[in-house]
C-alpha cells in the first residue's frame, strides 16, 4: 500500500471523526480547527507541521513520527506520546491542554511547554534535560526517575517533584513553589 505525500498544505475545519485521515507523510503542513478525537493517526509522519486549535483527545499515535511539530491551543487529553516513533521526536506545546497524557521513557530534551495544562501527565523515565515549563500547571504530574537537569520550571506551579528520585542538577524553580520539592518530607514552609 503506497502512502501519500502532502507538502505545504493547510487543512482547515476538517472533522476526521467523520472521514478517514489519509496515511502518509505530511511535510510543513498546518491543521487548523480540525477534529482528531479518538482517530487513528498511527504510522503517519509529521515533519515541521503545526496543529492549531485542534481537538486530539485520545488520538491513537502508535509509531507516528513527530519531527519539529508545534501544537498550539490544542486539546490532547489522554494522548500517549510514549507510543510514538521516538526517532527525531521533537514537539512544542503552546496554550495546550495535555491532561492524562504520557511521555514515559521518551528522550525529549529541550522541549518547550508554554502556558499549558499538564495535569496528571506521566514523565516517568523521561529525559527532559534543558526543557522549559513556562507558566504550566503540573498538578498531579508524575516525575519518577526523570531527568530535569537544566530544565526551567521557574514559572511552573502545582508540581510535586521528589529530588531523591529525579535528576535536578541546575534546574530552575521559583521560591514561591519550592514546597513542591519538599512535599515528601511533610515540611511546613512559613513565609
Amino acid at each position: 500500500m503506497s502512502q501519500e505525500f502532502y507538502q505545504d498544505q493547510t487543512f482547515t475545519k476538517i472533522d476526521y471523526t467523520q472521514q478517514t485521515f489519509p496515511r502518509g507523510e505530511y511535510d510543513n503542513c498546518t491543521f487548523v480547527n480540525c477534529k482528531f478525537e479518538n482517530v487513528y493517526l498511527d504510522a503517519r509522519v509529521f515533519l515541521e507541521c503545526t496543529f492549531d486549535t485542534c481537538e486530539m483527545t485520545n488520538a491513537k499515535i502508535k509509531s507516528t513520527s513527530f519531527n519539529e511539530v508545534n501544537f498550539i491551543n490544542c486539546k490532547l487529553l489522554g494522548v500517549n506520546f510514549s507510543e510514538c516513533n521516538d526517532f527525531l521526536f521533537s514537539v512544542t506545546f503552546q496554550d495546550c491542554m495535555l491532561e492524562l497524557a504520557s511521555f514515559a521513557e521518551l528522550k525529549i530534551k529541550k522541549t518547550a511547554f508554554r502556558k499549558s495544562n499538564l495535569k496528571s501527565v506521566d514523565f516517568t523515565d523521561t529525559n527532559l534535560e534543558n526543557s522549559i515549563f513556562d507558566n504550566c500547571d503540573l498538578t498531579a504530574t508524575i516525575f519518577r526517575n526523570t531527568n530535569l537537569e537544566k530544565a526551567d520550571l521557574s514559572s511552573a506551579y502545582n508540581y510535586t517533584i521528589d529530588p531523591t528520585i529525579n535528576q535536578l542538577k541546575n534546574a530552575k524553580f521559583s521560591r514561591a513553589e519550592i514546597h513542591g520539592l519538599l512535599a515528601k518530607h511533610d515540611i511546613k514552609i512559613i513565609s
